[in-house]
């Protein structure tokens, strides 16, 4: 039976995204396009926004509009009101680092000495390429110039002079943009991918692994798009959001569509199984409930999926936004599951490369490796996660170490700072260079100090023994230590994985990996961690 709690929650949540899906009232916008002066060629984004038509829209008219003020003449020396425009510009990096700026437009004549002493204490007056500028006096070094009566610009990595170098109607591809966009309430980022692109796939593809398969295709956005333009309108009482991609092409823009929309059926499968989890049950309330579930995940699927036309892909989002805070209650669950089934996910991933590394060094060395490299005497010098790199794809880590010393020698120690991402478990909170991945020790286990086990000493069958194990938090080890957990079959379940609710994962020695719930049979945990003790295991 669901309770009157939740009862009254979910209703309470129902009525307020009844009003979210209400049409909204848009700003008025104006035909007047935004400028490109000061934009460099080499910018690769560009924010603009309005403090002052922000501060003076009706909306705002309850808004604590004269705290900000004397906020801003006490902490800055310039009145927000005075403020009518704020463009900020990203580049490339240079030599000098990082490269961006802004241009403060005033609407009344403002001077850099008007600034708050404090301020003005941080900066250093004086001549740079001809130009009278005041430079921080530590780095990051930053300088301000004033380039008109009402203008002021910002530029740190030596984009100053790039940026009063750049009149309107420059030629890159982020002043070209701008100078086509119509000024819109709000603020405004426009974004070129031509000389980023390259970077922005390597990240996306490097972390493509740690996503469902779902949001993978999410990770090709950088091929796919030429730019991005995103314009928000935020108010207290109401706002509008939209994002457009413009694509390669037309068939980049259609794969990027269907790339969103797989997201977001994702997105709506988990948030409404999560919303499930609460009004389960054969009672006529609970299955109505379950049938308002589904339809608000369709609904607000809806009004998130995204238009194409031609090579422009946009997404458009309005609404009451003095609903949003209890819109991201009613979502922040949803959301908290779906990243932790992404983390349990990538945990599992991480696993399973052990695993298959293990097959691989047995495949070569017909045993696994010993749960310690060691000395000729016999000495536990490092953990088998360092035997096992080259079969990780960190033959180059591996070359590093010292087989011959211990983990924590002078030579070693230094190496714990590079623990490869396949023994993160992204769900532990772990000092760096631990993990919580580590092999059942025990004489009766796969791994003990009699030296190397191999596959036919398993007599319980691969797939009913424990090869490693998701420990807890509190028992996580370094890296490169020969340590592992060593299991007490009196209280076998002591000091497993607590990183996740409900269980822990545990990798199989065929290679697959199981969750084991919390409330396992300790027995029957046992006789898994065990490899030849001739026990039958159901579970």
């Amino acid at each position: 039976m669901i309770s009157r709690k939740t009862l009254c929650s979910i209703t309470a949540c129902g009525l307020c995204w009844m009003v979210l899906l209400m049409p909204s009232v848009s700003s008025a916008q104006t035909a007047e396009k935004l400028s490109s002066q000061y934009i460099p060629d080499d910018a690769v984004a560009a924010g603009f926004l309005s403090p002052r038509q922000m501060l003076t829209s009706p909306e705002w008219e309850l808004a604590p509009i004269e705290v900000a003020q004397a906020a801003g003449m006490q902490y800055v020396g310039v009145d927000p009101l005075n403020i009518d425009d704020v463009k900020v510009i990203v580049g490339m990096p240079g030599p000098m680092g990082p490269q961006a700026g802004a241009v403060i437009q005033f609407n009344v004549d403002t001077g850099i000495g008007q600034l708050n002493p404090m301020i003005l204490n941080e900066l250093e007056a004086k001549q740079v390429d001809g130009l009278e500028v005041y430079e921080s006096r530590r780095p990051p070094i930053v300088r301000l110039h004033q380039a008109g009566p009402r203008t002021i610009l910002v530029g740190s990595g030596g984009y100053l002079t790039k940026m009063l170098a750049a009149g309107e109607g420059g030629t890159g591809q982020v002043p070209s943009l701008v100078s086509r966009i119509p000024r819109r309430n709000g603020v405004t980022l426009v974004a070129g991918m031509q000389q980023i692109r390259p970077l922005v796939t390597g990240m996306l593809r490097q972390n493509a692994g740690l996503l469902p398969p779902p949001l993978r295709d999410l990770t090709e956005i950088g091929e796919l798009t030429d730019a991005l333009y995103v314009n928000m309108d935020y108010a207290p009482m109401s706002g509008s959001l939209m994002i457009s991609a413009i694509g390669r092409d037309d068939d980049s823009a259609a794969k990027l569509e269907d790339a969103l929309n797989q997201a977001i059926d994702f997105g709506r499968m988990i948030a409404t199984s999560e919303m499930m989890n609460n009004v389960q049950g054969e009672d006529p309330v609970n299955q109505a409930m379950a049938k308002y579930i589904e339809r608000l995940g369709t609904e607000i699927a809806a009004m998130i999926r995204p238009e194409r036309k031609g090579k422009v892909v946009t997404v458009r989002l309005s609404g009451n936004m003095g609903t949003t805070g209890v819109l991201v209650g009613l979502l922040m669950p949803a959301v908290q599951a779906s990243r932790a089934a992404a983390r349990r996910m990538q945990a599992s991933n991480e696993l399973k490369q052990i695993g298959l590394a293990m097959h691989n060094y047995h495949s070569v060395y017909k045993s696994l490796p010993d749960r310690a490299i060691r000395d000729e005497n016999g000495k536990a010098l490092l953990s088998w996660r360092v035997a096992i790199l080259p079969f990780i794809e960190q033959q180059a880590l591996y070359e590093q170490f010292h087989l011959d010393e211990p983990w924590d020698s002078p030579n070693n120690r230094p190496l714990l700072d590079q623990m490869p991402r396949t023994y993160a478990d992204p769900s532990a909170i772990v000092p760096p260079g631990h993990t919580v991945f580590q092999v059942p020790q025990g004489e009766e286990l796969m791994f003990h100090d009699a030296g190397p086990t191999a596959f036919r000493d398993v007599r319980d069958g691969l797939s009913n023994t424990i090869m490693a194990i998701e420990s807890s938090s509190q028992a996580a080890v370094p890296w490169t230590k020969p340590v592992d957990l060593e299991i007490d079959l009196t209280d076998p379940l002591a000091e497993t994985g607590d990183s996740r609710p409900g269980g822990f994962h545990v990798l199989m020695g065929d290679g697959a990996v199981r969750f084991i719930a919390d409330a396992i049979d300790p027995e029957v945990f046992k006789k898994l961690l065990t490899r030849a003790g001739a026990e039958p295991v159901n579970f």
